[in-house]
């Protein structure tokens, strides 16, 4: 049955749920969050970390060490066991 216009502008419609696989996430874009960043800064040397500076380290603590139970996960706790056990 076809409808007249009077009878489409007077019904109401609501998109319920997500728009679609190939839809985005939907968040504030300028929002930053801890797993936003990739830095760490560190309370016993007083510098920021980054990735790459927590693998050189690492392999450093993996030369230099004999435990080595510290597992390679990039994390403040874990650059400052290092740094421990480095120094």
């Amino acid at each position: 049955m076809i409808k007249k216009f009077k009878d489409f502008i007077t019904e109401e419609f609501s998109l319920v749920g997500s728009m679609g696989p190939a839809y985005g996430r939907q968040s504030i874009p300028n929002t930053i969050n801890k797993s936003d960043t990739n830095v760490i800064f560190c309370d016993i040397d007083n510098k920021f970390y980054t990735e790459d500076d927590f693998n050189k380290l690492y392999n450093e603590y993996l030369i230099q060490s004999k435990d080595k139970s510290i597992p390679k996960y990039f994390s403040k706790e874990n650059i400052e066991s290092i740094l421990v056990e480095l120094n």
